[in-house]
């Protein structure tokens, strides 16, 4: 399993990668088009409503410089003239304007105010001659501005809906800077303006377009709101398009919903236009495009597990023959085979370990022969040992009970002599009592001899302590260096074999300190702890410098004897500091022998000199 995890997460890391990279993509491109075309919408309606001003000011304008216009100078009610002059003038000028009316569905009233009363002089309304206007800025702004006004949307209370007008002053003909008239066209928004609004191409199912005042307050239909204008004020951030500031962004809408709005300014009419739709429907391709990358993912996921899977079982089950192999090999059966006739690298592989089990069996059955030829040569080293202790021991007792025993009777009769001699007076009895002498002496190197050829002779207990203070005494007397052994708590030992090899070791110790080191002082400590039996042989000499390997005999020997009792050997030596020999030794027949009323010698320190 966990190979197969390892071939998924491999198979699909670049896959996620690549997935996330090409919907990030997809997505800013899709949000760029989708901006584009909004953006779009919102700019090929704003050029309609700015094409549809123009015209209507082209309108305006030629109404005002018409002869006909210019031709009601002196018609006004305070100037003095033809009565039936002015009314066919006036007549001719009111037709002229009905004519607009029946061509154009834009306008619904359009009309004359004198400056001089603020009455109505001509409209295409004739019960409205000789009124004043409701509202005093249909002409107002064209006065001051002496130029076309083009006056905010308001609510009408003559005609009960939103109402837009434009006017312009009409000049007299002598005087080019004195208004003789200011004409006002008011506009049917449902049949023009909105009329455009309304048109929803490219917007989708929730798109729509409208404009707000400089107040933010809508001035056109909504979609989603019955008689809007002049009741509903955008919030949030399209409001912006009231103040003069073009973008883009999502906010949300006079609904509460999410939306995507373009908006921007017209500075002609003072109005903000803001062209959106709904986040839902703006964005369906990219949730669409999600689902599909989420089901490719899915279903690449699956191939990606089923092709994983096949392929760690095609690497996984050759792997757990050769592992099965192994173990089966390792219990020692070395004619199993795990080779396959797979063309692959497992295959070479599992022939490969075939072959290395062949030559693993051939090194097999050749070591197998050199550890029994090893094992019957260590055997006949520890015969030759065994066979060279003995015949110490041999020549250690021939020496004690023989030539001892010859010396200690020519001992008796020397010194017999040397009594005759003595009570005779005769000068011979010196010499006599110089060989005594010497015969004692040929003694005490018989009993020195023959105690360290023979350790343990005629002890009765197997005390290595007894043993190595008897070394200790013999050593000092026999190289004239001073030999201590110090002994803490008392040590016994019940392995006869293991006994004579440390003794041999001490003993070889001892002799290579005094004959190569030409150490001043030699220390012997023996420790025991439970059955850990510890020995140290530590001189003060010129020390040398150890080998890698060992060439010396002496060292060969010590070890040896070592590896036979299953003890361990560590020998260091430091130039000019002398030379530490220590072996440990762990005594298993001690808790096999019955230890009741022996070994009860109080603890303490044995030092010989």
């Amino acid at each position: 399993m966990r190979l197969t995890a390892w071939f998924f997460i491999i198979a699909m890391l670049p896959l996620i990668m690549v997935n996330v990279a090409i919907y990030f993509h997809m997505v800013s491109s899709i949000k760029s088009s989708i901006f584009n075309r909004l953006e779009a919408v919102r700019d090929m309606k704003v050029a309609e409503l700015d094409h549809w001003l123009e015209e209507r000011t082209v309108d305006i304008r030629t109404i005002a410089d018409d002869s006909g216009m210019r031709a009601l100078e002196g018609t006004s009610q305070r100037d003095e003239g033809d009565i039936g002059r002015k009314a066919a003038i006036a007549s001719e000028a009111r037709s002229f304007l009905t004519k607009y009316l029946e061509h154009y569905d834009d306008f619904y009233e359009i009309f004359i105010v004198d400056p001089d009363t603020k009455t109505i002089m001509i409209s295409t309304i004739k019960d409205r001659e000789g009124h004043r206007p409701v509202h005093a800025f249909h002409f107002e702004g064209a006065l001051k501005s002496g130029d076309l006004f083009i006056e905010d949307i308001h609510y009408s209370s003559t005609v009960n809906r939103p109402c837009m007008a434009i006017s312009i002053p009409i000049f007299s003909r002598e005087d080019r800077g004195r208004p003789i008239g200011v004409l006002v066209a008011r506009f049917n928004l449902e049949a023009s303006l909105y009329k455009h609004l309304s048109n929803r191409t490219g917007m989708g199912e929730t798109g729509e377009t409208f404009i707000v005042n400089k107040d933010a307050v809508v001035v056109s239909n909504l979609r989603g709101h019955g008689n809007s204008p002049l009741k509903v004020k955008i919030e949030g951030q399209a409001a912006e398009a009231s103040r003069g500031e073009p973008g883009i962004a999502e906010t949300s809408d006079y609904r509460g919903e999410k939306v995507l709005a373009a908006y921007t300014y017209i500075p002609q009419t003072r109005w903000g236009f803001i062209a959106k739709q709904d986040l839902k429907e703006v964005y369906a391709p990219i949730d669409r495009l999600r689902i599909w990358m989420i089901a490719i993912f899915v279903a690449t996921v699956l191939g990606v597990v089923i092709v994983a899977f096949r392929v760690a079982k095609t690497i996984s089950n050759p792997i757990k023959a050769l592992h099965k192999g192994s173990e089966i090999i390792g219990q020692g059966n070395l004619d199993y085979r795990v080779g396959t006739d797979a063309k692959d690298e497992i295959g070479q592989l599992s022939r490969i370990f075939d072959q290395m089990i062949e030559n693993l069996r051939s090194y097999t059955a050749s070591w197998e022969d050199l550890n029994r030829e090893m094992t019957e040569r260590k055997h006949l080293e520890k015969m030759l040992l065994e066979i060279r202790e003995h015949e110490q021991r041999r020549i250690g007792h021939d020496l004690h009970d023989n030539l001892g025993q010859q010396l200690t009777a020519i001992s008796f009769m020397t010194q017999g002599l040397e009594n005759l001699l003595r009570k005779k007076a005769l000068p011979e009895a010196e010499d006599a009592a110089r060989i005594t002498h010497l015969v004692e002496m040929s003694k005490s190197q018989v009993r020195t001899l023959s105690s360290g050829l023979s350790p343990i002779l005629e002890k009765g207990e197997y005390s290595l302590m007894t043993a190595l203070v008897e070394l200790a005494s013999n050593s000092e007397r026999l190289f004239g260096i001073p030999c201590d052994l110090r002994c803490k708590p008392f040590v016994m030992l019940y392995d006869e074999t293991a006994l004579t090899h440390l003794y041999r070791i001490a003993q070889e110790a001892i002799t290579n300190a005094a004959r190569h080191s030409k150490a001043k002082h030699i220390e012997l400590r023996l420790t025991k702890e439970n059955n850990k039996i510890t020995m140290t042989i530590k001189d003060d000499g010129r020390g040398f410098i150890m080998p890698k390997q060992m060439s010396s005999m002496g060292l060969e020997i010590m070890k040896f004897r070592a590896s036979i009792i299953n003890a361990s050997l560590d020998i260091r030596s430091v130039i000019g500091e002398g030379t530490l020999v220590t072996c440990i030794f762990f005594d298993k027949r001690e808790s096999e022998i019955n230890m009741a009323g022996e070994g009860k010698s109080p603890a303490g320190s044995i030092r010989h000199i």
